[in-house]
């Protein structure tokens, strides 16, 4: 089995395979995978007509994503187990969705596979996160009517050639004024560069929200076909990568994320924000957004 490091050469590849399995998962993205290429080593192998991708941060024993595609899962993972055993090592498969867990437990009864809450993705209803209805998000639309009262000058830009240099240059003042930036930050940083780099390639779509000529805010992502299979919803879902924005505007990232999902997702039924990675804040900020579900991921060893 020969794996191959990722490129952004690569994307072509990864899209033929995806869009066979049609997945709403935020891990198994190309985008994702290119972003957080230098945080942890990213490879990849082709295996009896599936796409099969391999993780491995320093000094940590490698797992990987289930075969995508729409070749022969079970001979795919044979292989792997095959593969780990060659190495030693137990097969670790990670960021299951539930369908594949249950696929998986097909193939392989004896497989141990659990859930993993930490990388569960939040899924939101884009429609009422544009409109901010209601009594549960009453505190989201005061945040938002405060800043609309406070910054009526404001003007959102959708992210393009003429306004990428800006967005990274602010970026690294924010990321070098940080007091608790660190190795992961650092990593995110060469990804979100790396990603506006490559943003028409990546297609990926986004806007800044500029007060006074000044970047107050930038968020990006993209949208996909899928099937979330736990709801029984087929459509397109958005997938935001990334959102940034300067705490020094109260309500600030209830715009961006509203203004960004009007002018660039609206579209789409869906908003896949990701997961919480058992953050605390995290959890607690994506929670008070009242997502319409979580999607839930596994994890599983076969031996």
């Amino acid at each position: 089995m020969k794996f191959h490091l990722l490129t952004i050469e690569h994307k072509e590849i990864f899209d033929k395979y995806l869009s066979a399995d049609n997945l709403a998962l935020s891990d198994i993205n190309f985008t994702n995978c290119y972003m957080w290429r230098h945080a942890r080593e990213i490879s990849f192998a082709e295996v009896a007509g599936n796409l099969v991708i391999k993780t491995q941060y320093q000094s940590q024993e490698p797992f990987v994503f289930y075969p995508i595609g729409g070749g022969d899962k079970e001979a795919s993972l044979e292989s792997l187990r095959e593969y780990f055993g060659s190495l030693n090592l137990v097969c670790s498969i990670r960021s299951l969705s539930k369908e594949q867990a249950k696929q998986l437990q097909q193939i392989y009864p004896l497989a141990h596979i659990q859930q993993n809450r930490d990388r569960f993705d939040y899924i939101y209803n884009v429609s009422e996160l544009i409109a901010l209805s209601g009594r549960k998000y009453h505190k989201k639309k005061n945040h938002l009517n405060s800043f609309l009262q406070e910054y009526p000058q404001f003007v959102f830009e959708s992210i393009s050639a003429s306004n990428i240099a800006q967005i990274q240059e602010t970026y690294t003042t924010w990321y070098e004024a940080n007091p608790n930036k660190n190795e992961g930050l650092s990593y995110e940083l060469l990804g979100i560069n790396d990603a506006l780099n490559s943003y028409e390639r990546l297609a990926l779509r986004g806007g800044v929200i500029k007060i006074d000529g000044q970047i107050a805010a930038f968020s990006f992502g993209e949208d996909i076909p899928c099937v979330l299979e736990n709801e029984g919803i087929s459509g397109r879902v958005a997938v935001i990568h990334i959102e940034k924005a300067h705490s020094q505007y109260r309500g600030i990232f209830q715009a961006i994320n509203q203004q960004t999902l009007t002018h660039c997702f609206k579209e789409c039924a869906w908003v896949n924000r990701e997961e919480d990675l058992g953050i605390e804040g995290l959890r607690k900020a994506k929670l008070s957004y009242q997502p319409a579900f979580l999607l839930e991921k596994f994890e599983a060893t076969i031996s």
